[in-house]
């Protein structure tokens, strides 16, 4: 009767351990899918932007009308870095004459 009970035990035992190891594969899997879909959605929004970036440089000075708005919204937010990364430059730079 003991030896019944182990027996079904162990049995029980492993069912229920190869029934995880199989659900721990599968979402392993699953896991796996959704990152190589980020990693090629990524992959595919970089050559995106690759395209507009070689896009607008080579048609910055003579855009087709639709893309007029968007191209000086471009100008205009290079302009504003430019600007910026200036004032911040100015700020090292006199940072850097204080601490001397």
């Amino acid at each position: 009767m003991a030896k019944d009970f182990f027996g079904r035990l162990e049995e029980t035992i492993s069912t229920t351990g190869k029934a995880a190891a199989h659900k721990a594969r599968e979402v392993a899997d699953s896991a796996k899918r959704y990152n190589d879909i980020r990693i090629a959605k990524k992959d595919l929004n970089d050559l995106y932007r690759q395209v507009g970036k070689k896009y607008f440089k080579e048609t910055m000075d003579y855009p087709q009308a639709e893309y007029i708005d968007l191209f000086n919204l471009i100008e205009k937010l290079q302009g504003d870095i430019e600007i910026l990364q200036k004032e911040l430059d100015k700020e090292e730079e006199m940072k850097s004459k204080k601490e001397d």
